[in-house]
Parts: C-alpha cells; structure tokens; sequence
C-alpha cells in the first residue's frame, strides 16, 4: 500500500537534502540562523510593542479576566 501522504514527506526529505547538497552540518547551521533571526525579530517586536494606556494595563492578564462578584447577604 502506497500512503500519498508518506511520499510527499520522503519527496519533500529529499529536496531538502538536495538542497544542501546531502550535508548535515549546513542544513543544521542554517537551521541555526533562522532560529537566531526569528529570536532577535521576535525580541525586536516584544521591545516596540507599546503598553495598554487603559487602567486594565496595571493588572495581570489573569487579575483582567476576573469579575468581581458581590458578596452574597447571609
């Protein structure tokens, strides 16, 4: 039995080892700088991001979700 779906990931192995010439170490290094290079946009993003200007900024995002009840009278 032949599973489409195991010979689209074997094709897809081998033009990736084709790519890189069927060498592990410069598959891994670049894997290595894509992962450097989505950290620092990642870091980058999380630095310019501006805070909430409302006064839900001041609590968590847990403390947000929260909704105050009354106290029940007993």
């Amino acid at each position: 039995m032949i599973d489409p779906i195991v010979q689209e990931v074997r094709a897809a192995r081998a033009d990736i080892a084709a790519e890189f010439n069927y060498d592990l170490r410069k598959y891994l290094a670049w894997i290595r700088e894509q992962t450097e290079a989505r950290k620092k946009s990642l870091l980058k993003l999380k630095a310019t991001k501006t805070p909430e200007t409302t006064g839900g900024a001041t609590k968590s995002p847990v403390a947000r979700k929260r909704r105050v009840r009354p106290a029940r009278a007993a």
